[in-house]
């Protein structure tokens, strides 16, 4: 004699749990290699890594000034071959988005507050997964 309640009690916790982890982001392959947000000059600066985007989002939180923000960006560990990407000069306070093309699984950045006439702020180099 075949337990049919048996098996369909399983069959539905099974879609139960698949449909929950879903909801959750809990499946393996769902799950965000987001950076957190980093900052430079006393938070003047932010950026944060968008792994599902291959996006940066700086944003430039103070614009009565003169100067900028920027992402130094690389694909090594010991940060060489840079890139930049920046943020336009005091545009306004929210997040801008800046695509790039992504060539590793790993990539270390930090942000900064570009000065006129004086040494750049920056905040430590970090490191994300894309």
């Amino acid at each position: 004699m075949k337990n049919t309640r048996g098996s369909r009690w399983i069959r539905r916790g099974a879609v139960g749990v698949a449909a929950l982890g879903l909801a959750l982001g809990a499946i393996p392959g769902q799950a965000s290699a987001d950076s957190g947000v980093i900052s430079a000059s006393n938070g003047q600066c932010e950026a944060q890594w968008l792994s599902g985007n291959d996006w940066f989002g700086i944003r430039d939180v103070d614009n009565g000034d003169s100067d900028y923000c920027y992402v130094d960006y690389s694909f090594n560990s010991d940060h060489s071959n840079r890139s930049r990407v920046s943020r336009q000069q005091d545009v306004n306070t929210n997040w801008g988005y800046y695509g790039i093309t992504v060539t590793s699984s790993y990539i270390y950045f930090h942000v900064c507050k570009e000065r006129q006439d004086d040494p750049d702020i920056c905040s430590g180099w970090v490191t994300a997964t894309t």
